[in-house]
């Protein structure tokens, strides 16, 4: 008998835990089988991503740790572009079937035809996230910023988690106690409480850019710092308990949704988490409280 490769491994754990969030929240299925179908095609993608080897130094890497600078300026990452641009179409293909994008990727799969999108300027600028070139495409187009932002960034993540991979080793998890990754510099977009490294409940943080997870205080703001604790609060549904809850902070107005694991009998695949909890998402904001800046989501915004 063959053995399975990794990617099918993944695909497989993806597919089994929307199932089953699905089954749980019947009301969330269509993004729910959505996301299941762009983080597929992100895996297919992963293994076959080329990177250039970044020169870093074991000295270096540690002086920079310990002053709190990332290990490196996404915008000086070489993209594999050939890669990006296989995804982003993939992914044009599967918004178009998803009604919240059809419209605009309809637009967007014509531009491109037309040679209307220089695809791998698109691509580097979504990297270096400068949004002025973005909103200036999306407004030629015609068709909405964040479907661009949705599709560019996502196109680009599985060659920023590849160079995670490759640094990850670098990363002295004891020196680092930030609110942003020690390897891109970008915010988190959940957290996790698990068991692991001899500690019980131990509160990490997950990249929004590269997936890549890292130690922080259990009671303390990843965006501000805050570490009052009469102004960081935290709630959850009745329903759902304790699986996931939203942490709050009354300095910045901001929150972060946190998976407890050990609620949880299934292996957890933090985007399909987060897509799944998206009635929290609104909970949170409806209270006045804002999300991380930079996300690659379409959900409630779309």
């Amino acid at each position: 008998m063959a053995k399975k490769k990794k990617s099918d491994t993944e695909v497989e754990k993806i597919k089994h835990r929307v199932k089953g969030m699905v089954k749980e929240r019947p009301s969330h299925k269509e993004v729910l089988e959505f996301y299941k179908d762009v983080i597929t095609e992100q895996y297919l993608v992963l293994s076959k991503v080329k990177i250039t080897p970044v020169e870093i130094d074991k000295d270096d890497a540690k002086e920079k740790i310990m002053q709190g600078f990332p290990l490196v300026e996404k915008k000086a990452l070489i993209l594999d572009i050939p890669s990006a641009i296989r995804l982003f179409k993939k992914l044009c293909k599967l918004l178009s079937r998803y009604k919240k994008g059809v419209h605009d990727t309809e637009k967007i799969t014509q531009a491109l035809r037309k040679k209307e999108i220089d695809l791998p300027e698109l691509l580097k600028q979504a990297e270096s996230e400068n949004d002025e070139y973005i909103t200036a495409l999306s407004k030629k187009l015609q068709v909405k910023e964040d479907v661009l932002v949705f599709l560019a960034r996502n196109s680009i993540k599985p060659i920023y988690e590849s160079y995670a991979k490759e640094l990850k080793d670098f990363v002295d998890q004891e020196r680092w106690w930030k609110g942003y990754c020690p390897i891109c510099g970008s915010e988190p977009y959940i957290a996790e409480l698990k068991n692991e490294g001899g500690a019980e409940g131990a509160r990490f943080l997950i990249c929004s850019s590269c997936n890549f997870e890292w130690r922080f205080n259990r009671l303390k703001c990843p965006f501000c710092e805050n570490q009052d604790h009469e102004k960081l609060r935290y709630f959850y549904t009745e329903k759902e308990g304790r699986a996931c809850r939203v942490d709050v902070c009354e300095k910045c107005k901001r929150y972060i949704k946190t998976i407890d694991t050990k609620e949880i009998w299934e292996e957890v695949i933090p985007l399909i988490e987060d897509i799944g909890t998206l009635h929290l998402d609104i909970l949170a904001q409806k209270e006045g409280y804002k999300k991380e800046g930079k996300t690659s989501e379409l959900t409630t915004n779309a």
